[in-house]
C-alpha cells in the first residue's frame, strides 16, 4: 500500500469512527464478520437480526468493510465455509462483544459509509479497494509474482487477495478486475484463481481472467488450463474460452486469436458492441468518467481500437464516425449525446 493509500485509509477512519481510528481490535472484527456472514449465508435473519446487522455494519468504515470483504471471501472462497460455520457457533456461545462505538451521528455515519464503500464515479479508493493485498487504480497495470516461474499481469481497476492453502497451495482470489495468469514449463508449482463461484488453475501457459459485475470470463490463451465450478471440471486448451455467472457456465467457445484480450497489446478494441458496453469498458480505464447522457444512445453498436496510451481518442473516434457530440468537463468528466 502507498504512503497516499494510507493516508486515505487513514482519513476514512479518523472521520467516521476517531475512536476507533488507532485502535482497533482487527481480528475479533473479521471473526464477527465471518459470523455474520455465516449466518446471512446458511440461515433466514430474523427482523431484529437484520436490525443488528445492520447497526454493527454502521459502528464504522472499518466493520462495513470487514463485513463485505469476508463476504466475497464467502462466495470465493468455499473450502473455508466449515471453518467459518464452527468458528460462528464458538462466537455466538462466548456471546457478542461489541467494539467500541463510533461518534459521528446516523446520518452523517451512514452517508459516509457510502461515500467510503461506493465513491461516486470511483474517483476515488474504496475501502475495499484499500484492503486488498494488490489493487490497480484506472489505467494502472501491474505486475506479481506469485511463486518461481508463475506471475499475474493485473488489468486496470483490479483487486486481489494472495494467501496459501495447504491442499490447494498458492490461493489468489480475484475480487474484482482482469489478471493474466502466466506459467512457464519449467514450472511444477500450483496456483489456483478463484473468482466468482469457480476456480481457475493453468498449466505451462497463459490465461486471462476477467471478473467484472459478477460474471468471470476465462480464455485460455496457450498450455491450457481447468475451471472448475459447480463440482464439475472443465478442461480448456489454447484459444478457448468459457464464461459463468453464480449459477450456470457456458458451453466452451472457441476464440480466434485476433478476438484475444487486446489490454496485454495495450489496445481497447470493439467488435459491434453496444455504446453502454464500451463506455463501462472505457469508464474502467478512463481517470475521470464517461457519462451517456441519453440512455437510447447505449443501444448503437460500434466497432473501433483505441490505444490505451491515448484514451481520449475514443471521443474523437465517437464523434467523427458515430455522430456523437463529447462534451469534455474537468476532472475527466465526458457527456456524450447526440449531435
Amino acid at each position: 500500500m502507498t504512503l497516499c493509500d494510507r493516508c486515505v485509509a487513514f482519513f476514512y477512519s479518523l472521520l467516521m469512527n476517531p475512536a476507533t481510528a488507532l485502535n482497533l481490535d482487527e481480528d475479533t472484527l473479521h471473526k464477527e464478520a465471518r459470523a455474520w456472514v455465516s449466518r446471512l449465508k446458511t440461515s433466514s435473519l430474523t427482523s431484529r437480526q437484520a436490525r443488528e446487522l445492520r447497526r454493527w455494519c454502521g459502528r464504522s468504515p472499518s466493520h462495513a468493510s470487514a463485513f463485505a470483504h469476508a463476504r466475497e471471501l464467502w462466495d470465493a472462497m468455499p473450502q473455508h465455509r466449515e471453518d467459518w460455520l464452527r468458528e460462528a457457533k464458538l462466537t455466538q456461545k462466548r456471546g457478542h462483544r461489541p467494539l467500541r462505538r463510533a461518534l459521528l451521528g446516523g446520518l452523517l455515519l451512514g452517508g459516509g459509509l457510502y461515500l467510503v464503500a461506493r465513491p461516486p464515479l470511483q474517483l476515488w479508493p474504496s475501502l475495499a479497494d484499500l484492503r486488498a493485498d494488490y489493487r490497480t487504480g484506472a489505467g494502472e497495470q501491474r505486475r506479481v509474482q506469485l511463486l518461481d516461474h508463475v506471475w499475474l499481469d493485473m488489468n486496470t481497476r483490479s483487486r486481489l487477495n494472495v494467501s496459501d492453502d495447504p491442499h490447494l497451495g498458492r490461493v489468489v482470489a480475484l475480487l474484482e478486475g482482469e489478471v493474466e495468469v502466466r506459467q512457464s514449463e519449467r514450472s511444477a508449482s500450483v496456483c489456483t484463481v478463484f473468482a466468482g463461484a469457480g476456480s481457475i488453475q493453468t498449466f505451462n501457459g497463459r490465461s486471462n481472467i476477467r471478473y467484472v459485475n459478477g460474471e468471470t470470463e476465462v480464455t485460455c490463451l496457450s498450455g491450457s488450463a481447468q475451471v472448475d465450478f459447480g463440482g464439475q471440471g472443465y478442461r480448456l486448451a489454447a484459444g478457448e474460452r468459457l464464461v459463468y455467472g453464480r449459477h450456470t457456465i457456458s458451453a466452451v467457445q472457441t476464440v480466434l486469436e485476433k478476438d484475444f484480450p487486446a489490454w496485454r497489446q495495450g489496445r481497447l478494441v470493439f467488435h459491434e458492441q453496444p455504446l453502454s458496453q464500451v463506455v463501462a469498458e472505457l469508464n474502467r480505464y478512463w481517470a475521470g468518467h464517461v457519462i451517456l447522457r441519453d440512455a437510447s444512445l447505449g443501444s448503437i453498436l460500434v466497432s473501433f481500437g483505441v490505444s490505451l496510451d491515448n484514451l481520449s481518442e475514443a471521443l474523437d473516434i465517437l464523434q467523427q464516425l458515430y455522430g456523437l457530440d463529447a462534451m469534455r468537463l474537468p476532472g475527466g468528466i465526458a457527456l456524450l449525446s447526440r449531435a
